[in-house]
């Protein structure tokens, strides 16, 4: 997987995102990079507890760069 998104399943059948991460650069190796994503996968459950079943899902619609606010530039 080059870009996962990670939340869970909205009772309408949608996924509520939590985080949305991309590889698609491989500015580090594929092993790492699902590393990586369990992790935040996993920081975010344990913050949220059992009230949601954060899953991983693979996305190909995340975008890969963005134009930052003015105030950051």
């Amino acid at each position: 997987m080059k870009t996962v998104t990670i939340g869970f399943l909205r009772e309408d059948g949608d996924i509520q995102v939590l985080a949305t991460l991309n590889n698609n650069d491989e500015l580090v190796g594929e092993r790492q990079f699902m590393r990586i994503a369990e992790r935040v996968m996993q920081d975010l459950q344990a913050e949220l507890g059992g009230e949601y079943n954060i899953k991983m899902f693979e996305r190909q619609d995340a975008p890969d760069y963005g134009t930052p606010p003015e105030e950051l530039t």
